[in-house]
């Protein structure tokens, strides 16, 4: 083998070795930072006619629905919460790895 052929094979070598070592946000000199997630519920509220105890269907359907959408919006908000969380962990790890 001649010396620019082994050269070239050292020096991939060492390029592959060291880009494998480094994380890849790391290598570049930047960490993401997540970004919090935003909320913007509102609790549904009983009807009126709650009170009086004579709602009609609509109503009762209608409040329903409000408060299933309450809850699929809390539940999408709290996977949000937990994605930032691990997000955040990623971040500090990359943080640390510049240093």
């Amino acid at each position: 083998m001649n010396y620019h052929k082994t050269r070239f094979l050292v020096l991939s070598i060492f390029l592959f070795l060291a880009s494998s070592a480094i994380p890849a946000q790391a290598s570049f000199g930047y960490c993401s930072q997540p970004m919090a997630p935003s909320t913007y519920l509102s609790k549904p509220h009983k009807p009126y006619c709650a009170t009086s105890r004579s709602c009609s269907k609509w109503d009762v359907d209608n409040y329903r629905n409000q408060v299933n959408s309450y809850y699929n919006s809390l539940s999408r908000y709290a996977r949000e919460v937990d994605d930032y969380y691990e997000q955040a962990s990623r971040y500090v790890k990359c943080m640390s790895d510049l240093d």
